[in-house]
């Protein structure tokens, strides 16, 4: 069997699978999954305030979403209220109780960052942060990403060409099936 070249796409799944599983370990000392404390970290820093919101920031099924938002609600993490403007949109609060368990977990969150990249000099950090950045950001424009499949024709067209040439030909395709 031929031995495939390692690609940075491999081992930044096996960084994240490694790294998600100190997270779960670590924030279960506060009794928290990652998912809550993300969750809870979107709404505290305003990213988003619906379940829909929620579920495009996280990348789960809005089902998947609905659920994880009942469990934290039972739990008295968080509040959903009708919005002033569109009562059909619950919007959703960090309660007091919610606040001081993501403060908690805010403090094991970066303490194992710490220690997860005490090894690393300062520059490295800032490095990778960049890379990363661009990463993202080119996953995000490519025309595999969900966000860019899942928008209207008329958006798709505000795309720049290259986005816009990559992603047509499978719409079109997938309009036809």
């Amino acid at each position: 069997m031929q031995e495939l070249p390692t690609s940075p796409v491999y081992l930044l799944k096996r960084a994240e699978l490694a790294v998600r599983g100190c997270v779960e370990k670590a924030l279960s000392a506060v009794a928290l999954t990652p998912s809550q404390y993300f969750v809870l970290f979107l709404i505290e820093t305003g990213e988003a305030t619906s379940s829909a919101e929620l579920a495009r920031a996280t990348g789960v099924l809005p089902q998947s979403m609905t659920e994880l938002i009942s469990l934290l609600e039972k739990r008295g993490l968080i509040a959903r209220t009708p919005d002033s403007i569109n009562s059909r949109i619950l919007r959703i609060e960090v309660t007091a109780a919610g606040r001081k368990l993501f403060e908690k977990g805010t403090e094991v969150a970066i303490r194992l960052e710490r220690e997860l990249f005490e090894e690393f000099d300062p520059r490295e950090v800032e490095t990778l942060n960049g890379l990363f950045g661009r990463l993202i950001t080119s996953a995000e424009r490519h025309s595999y990403h969900p966000k860019l499949r899942s928008l209207p024709r008329a958006a798709a067209k505000t795309q720049p060409a290259s986005v816009a040439r990559k992603s047509t030909p499978r719409r079109r395709a997938a309009g036809r099936s």
